[in-house]
């Protein structure tokens, strides 16, 4: 089976729009069994999904796709509603499956996906950090600097240097509005995602995951700026690649999220991160 995947069009940007543009162009021209976007569509308007996607109307095959973060985001609504309800009918009437609301059959390859989440298992310890800054999503050194997060800051608790030294805060703690937590999302996303590789491992030869979120902590961006340290507990969990490598039949996933191009082999899994970035937009054609 030939997949054909990209992640992270954010094509809510007015700037990079025509960007995403030629890229579907050139996505429905290729020869394909399988179109597939990993997350980060749109944010905030359904319409800019619903245009984004309809790019897509040229490819002949099937097409599937999961959510990222910034698809869940609002003004005031219900993240969870947009990712258990909203973002699954607008991607059926577009002609796409979103595969968080279960697997495919293709030939004899299986699609699974999901958007991930993540629950800080990929959390820099060495930052020495408390845990209620990721909580927040605000690193110490922005939460000294934002009144709203003051109460975390607690006078008498010395940290260190370098916690002190991370300044970045992740958007998701004023954009993602729902009743759950990171924690219980997260576990959700990865029972749904065991559920499916059961559902479909006994009849087929292989299985290709698609997710937002990183599987694997190997394939962190890794920097010694703080705040980056701090910025990748929100990158994905150790749980969705446990999942992945519990299932022998898994042999592909693809993903994005970090904005960077990267493929390696983890155990028994190729793992490819697409690599978009806001300005430039790209594809991978994976064998599977």
């Amino acid at each position: 089976m030939r997949l054909i995947a990209t992640a992270d069009l954010h094509y809510d940007m007015a700037d990079y729009r025509s960007k995403v543009r030629e890229l579907a162009d050139a996505m429905c021209r290729e020869q394909a069994d399988v179109l597939a976007i990993a997350g980060d569509i749109f944010a905030g308007e359904i319409g800019y999904l619903v245009e984004c996607l309809h790019l897509f109307d040229g490819f002949q095959g099937t097409k599937v796709l999961v959510a990222g973060n910034h698809d869940l985001w609002t003004y005031g609504g219900d993240s969870f509603r947009l990712y258990d309800e909203t973002i699954p009918a607008a991607a059926a009437a577009c002609g796409f499956h979103d595969l968080d609301k279960g697997p495919l059959v293709v030939g004899d390859v299986g699609l699974v996906g999901t958007v991930g989440w993540y629950d800080y298992s990929f959390r820099d310890e060495s930052l020495g950090i408390p845990l209620r800054f990721y909580e927040h999503k605000a690193a110490p050194g922005y939460a000294q600097q934002a009144p709203d997060l003051a109460h975390l800051i607690d006078p008498d608790e010395a940290l260190p240097p370098r916690a002190l030294a991370a300044r970045s805060f992740w958007n998701d703690g004023r954009m993602i509005h729902w009743d759950t937590d990171d924690r219980g999302f997260n576990q959700l996303t990865l029972e749904r995602l065991e559920a499916q590789c059961v559902a479909v491992e006994a009849e087929v030869r292989a299985i290709a995951a698609i997710t937002h979120h990183i599987p694997f902590v190997e394939m962190l961006r890794r920097r010694s700026d703080p705040s980056w340290g701090f910025g990748n507990a929100f990158m994905g969990s150790a749980g969705l690649g446990e999942v992945l490598q519990r299932h022998h039949e898994v042999s592909h996933v693809v993903f994005g999220h970090s904005h960077t191009r990267e493929h390696r082999r983890v155990g028994h899994v190729e793992a490819t991160n697409v690599g978009c970035t806001y300005k430039m937009k790209r594809y991978d054609i994976i064998e599977v």
